[in-house]
């Protein structure tokens, strides 16, 4: 699939226009696409078309990933299938082995977060990640690139998703995408109640009965000539009245 946008001075458009596995793929091992919009069918194609565009016509397509032992050349995985399968440690397990594996040139983890069990899953493999691919919608797309050199860009683009490639090109977000995109990104705090097994809210009537509780070492509040130290001898006790210090000459 390629992606052209057509704009009013034809020459503009066609010098900026530039395929998005040109940007997304080069050097890259581990692309993951964030799925926002239903590709997940087509997904083995789109990435068929990538790999074509960056390797030549005679490129195999990728692997799809079942097992976690994998070792081929392109692999994609299906994050949606896997999670059923697979503990997330595993996910993460695998990932990691083939950034470190030099004979895989590309793997690409497929995500419709609607689809996910776990919904830490996402965020957590887009940090392992070193280019991030982002179906915002039917016709824009953001690209996150971590280069080695630690740069990362992150861009925003139109596509046309009716083209047989994904041909692209810039546009800058305006201000109703930035909001929507910044509510997405923000996460509600978390309730501490729902963090564990355990009860650690309190009722009303807990909490005045909580309050109204004298602790021991309060006692002290409460009697008329104020806090004491209470020493009561016992029958065992060895009480020395000289002064152990004597013999010091202090």
């Amino acid at each position: 699939m390629s992606v052209s946008y057509t704009r009013r001075n034809t020459t503009t458009q066609q010098n900026r226009a530039e395929l998005l596995s040109s940007r997304a793929l080069p050097q890259q091992k581990i692309v993951v696409i964030n799925d926002k919009i239903g590709f997940e069918p087509n997904a083995s194609t789109v990435i068929s078309t990538w790999l074509k565009e960056q390797h030549g016509d005679n490129t195999q397509p990728a692997e799809i990933v079942n097992r976690l032992n994998e070792t081929s050349k392109f692999q994609l995985m299906i994050l949606s299938k896997l999670e059923r399968q697979f503990e997330p440690s595993q996910i993460f397990k695998y990932i990691g082995q083939c950034k470190k594996n030099a004979t895989i040139e590309h793997v690409f983890v497929w995500i419709v977060e609607q689809k996910l069990q776990e919904g830490f899953l996402l965020p957590y493999i887009e940090h392992m990640a070193d280019t991030v691919i982002t179906f915002e919608d039917r016709t824009h797309v953001s690209l996150l690139v971590k280069k080695h050199t630690g740069s990362v860009t992150n861009k925003y683009y139109e596509f046309d998703p009716l083209k047989d490639s994904f041909a692209i090109v810039e546009v800058k977000r305006n201000a109703q995408t930035k909001q929507n995109t910044a509510a997405m990104e923000v996460d509600p705090p978390p309730n501490p109640a729902a963090l564990g097994t355990f009860k650690i809210d309190l009722k009303d009537e807990e909490v005045a009965a909580k309050n109204a509780l004298t602790l021991p070492f309060e006692f002290f509040k409460t009697l008329p000539e104020g806090g004491k130290i209470l020493y009561h001898p016992d029958a065992e006790d060895d009480l020395d009245e000289e002064d152990p210090d004597d013999d010091l000459l202090i």
